[in-house]
């Protein structure tokens, strides 16, 4: 299902993820075919020039097959489901003088091997292809995860994030969000990569990449590989290696500074997370409140929902951490 391409009045409309279908394996298994939300997908308002609301409607009635098989198959009702890993499946990526593309996983593993990384899935798409990884230092109370982004036309650039969780507090997180969420929106969060959660940044942008990227057509494999050890080595490793507990992670969470700023809208996954690391450390639910509602004071719900405000989506989760503790 391919979605309509919105007009150019509509390229300053708040952006959303358009659904499409793939075909992948998952942990070895049988193929299956899955929904994935990858395209562009804008909110536009009734009072929006006409040829937006056209647009929409448009775009709307693509998807609505798509959002009911969704709410009738109940997948929206399972955050924990992890996304398609496609281990079999090459990802294409052109270099530097060379006449074919190679698979990008053998190249940037060795990279990835060398500063303590191991690779732990890949999902493989035409336009957007992403290999996740998992430090080999990481705690039974911390994991820290790089996942490398592969896309263009043909694959030629690459971009990285790093992110560090505890797994608990991810879950925790995720169901808040899911509860939270509007039905046609959940699918983003219960499908999205395990490797890109929990505090999360660009390392691209922190490395002084142009763009936050790699073109890897103006450079060769070892070219590539030296880019990305030397930005883990300075970025990664160099301050967040010992990050091993939820104390860590806590004050990380909880902080406002580079590379973990909040966004100026407030983030609520964030909320939650701090929360429940904050209640596990046996922190006061009253301090709690006061710290975080300085950090999402320009918290926004979903559009067109009834979603609760920022004080009240933290008083709610606040009593929802205490319970989901008490059952690990």
């Amino acid at each position: 299902m391919k979605a309509p391409m919105p007009p150019p009045e509509a390229a300053g409309a708040p952006e959303r993820k358009a659904e499409t279908e793939t075909t992948s394996v998952l942990d070895g298994k049988s193929a299956r075919t899955v929904r994935s939300i990858n395209g562009p997908l804008r909110v536009v308002s009734r009072s929006a020039p006409k040829a937006q609301r056209v647009w929409a409607a448009r775009l709307l009635r693509a998807m609505a097959p798509a959002i009911d098989a969704l709410s009738a198959s109940g997948a929206h009702q399972a955050p924990h489901a992890r996304p398609p890993n496609d281990s079999a499946h090459a990802v294409p990526i052109w270099f530097v003088g060379q006449r074919k593309p190679i698979d990008a996983a053998p190249v940037l593993d060795d990279a990835l091997e060398r500063v303590g990384y191991a690779a732990c899935g890949r999902i493989t798409d035409p336009k957007l292809s992403v290999l996740g990884y998992r430090a080999n230092g990481s705690s039974s109370e911390v994991e820290q995860f790089l996942t490398l982004s592969i896309w263009g036309q043909p694959n030629q650039l690459v971009s990285a994030d790093c992110s560090l969780r505890h797994p608990p507090a991810e879950a925790f997180a995720d169901e808040t969000m899911l509860r939270y969420l509007p039905e046609s929106f959940r699918e983003v969060y219960a499908r999205s990569s395990p490797w890109d959660r929990g505090l999360r940044f660009n390392l691209g942008k922190l490395a002084g990449w142009p763009d936050g990227r790699i073109e890897t057509l103006k450079r060769t494999p070892q070219e590539v590989d030296q880019t990305l050890e030397a930005a883990i080595r300075q970025f990664v490793l160099a301050k967040y290696e010992n990050v091993r507990d939820c104390a860590s992670l806590f004050d990380l969470a909880l902080g406002d500074e580079a590379p973990f700023c909040w966004w100026q809208w407030g983030d609520t996954r964030r909320v939650a997370m701090t929360i429940y690391l904050g209640r596990k450390l046996g922190r006061d639910p009253a301090s709690l409140k006061s710290a975080l509602l300085s950090r999402v004071g320009k918290f926004k719900s979903p559009p067109n929902t009834s979603a609760p405000s920022a004080e009240e989506f933290v008083d709610r989760t606040l009593s929802e951490a205490d319970p989901a503790l008490a059952q690990q």
